[in-house]
């Protein structure tokens, strides 16, 4: 196994990086570590307006990025360090995580946490989460990735992971809400930095010293051009949504792709409401829509449709 270190923050470019290294780096097993700055990662087939806190996050100016593995939404920031293995994937028996979850587990309980596995995909200290985990197969490879949330901003989280109260109907696959805990309040040396983290988890996982790989020039622009064309943009993180209903009241709202292609919106006008037709249901994009007809009451109005 071969450890490469992703130094950028960019949930984009790491998320582009772990699907570049799939495709192109077949000759062994990799272990990738990093961090992202302020982001919200959903799986590859959930619908974002289930899932977040749509205005709280565009405000915030969190990004919102989609992968290609299944699983939940999660929160990344600064405090939480993802993990991803890249391996052969064994025709002849079914992709397990525990292969993947163990390495984890057994490095965790050497720095004296007492983590195990729950669920199918999830580490956990008693009843609370400490790492959500996802995977995918690629021909004869398989992408396993985890969160390890070490010392996340919780209030944040919760904030931005809390969607409004509206009913929405949606045959996208929903996340399942769990109590959550940092690593570092377990840990019996409080003083233990994310830096120091990182490393013990490392000399565990490989004991016998690390073999590292670097990513070339090469690499690092095909991984750019990767998060370009597809990471960064709207159709893949918002157009990729399944199709839903949202009601609230007497509105009703209904969005393909992330596209209003119906709605019924009492409280607005007939000009207004049909200024939404065809439009990308995001926070901001309504607000600029909307604040022809209502001026500085357009915030007050923006927030009931979601």
């Amino acid at each position: 196994m071969k450890y490469i270190e992703l130094d950028s923050h960019d949930i984009f470019q790491n998320l582009a990086a772990e699907e570049y290294i799939l495709h192109h780096f077949t000759d062994d097993t990799y272990l990738l570590l990093y961090r992202n700055d302020d982001a919200i990662v959903l799986g590859k087939y959930q619908n974002i307006y289930q899932e977040i806190n749509v205005p709280a996050v565009e405000t915030a100016g969190i990004r919102i990025a989609r992968r290609i593995t299944g699983g939940g939404t999660v929160f990344h920031d600064n405090g939480n360090l993802n993990y991803s293995f890249i391996a052969e994937n064994d025709k002849n028996r079914s992709v397990s995580y525990d292969d993947f979850l163990f390495p984890v587990i057994d490095a965790l309980r050497a720095m004296g946490i007492e983590a195990e596995k729950r669920n199918v995909c999830d580490i956990a200290i008693g009843d609370y989460k400490i790492s959500g985990n996802a995977q995918c197969v690629c021909g004869n490879r398989v992408l396993h990735h985890g969160t390890l949330l070490f010392d996340t901003d919780m209030k944040k989280l919760h904030h931005l992971l809390t969607p409004p109260d509206a009913l929405l109907e949606s045959k996208a696959v929903a996340s399942v809400p769990s109590p959550v805990t940092h690593i570092s309040t377990h840990l019996a040396d409080s003083s233990m930095t994310m830096e120091e983290f990182q490393s013990a988890l490392l000399s565990h996982i490989f004991p016998s010293g690390i073999t590292r790989r670097e990513l070339t020039g090469e690499d690092k622009k095909q991984i750019l051009q990767l998060a370009e064309e597809k990471y960064c943009t709207w159709e893949w993180n918002c157009g990729k949504s399944p199709r839903f209903t949202l009601h609230r009241d007497n509105m009703n709202l209904s969005v393909e792709h992330g596209i209003i292609t119906y709605c019924h919106i009492p409280f607005l006008s007939p000009e207004a409401s049909k200024a939404l037709s065809g439009q990308r249901y995001g926070y901001q994009n309504l607000l600029h829509v909307l604040s022809s007809f209502y001026g500085k009451d357009t915030e007050s109005m923006v927030k009931k449709l979601f």
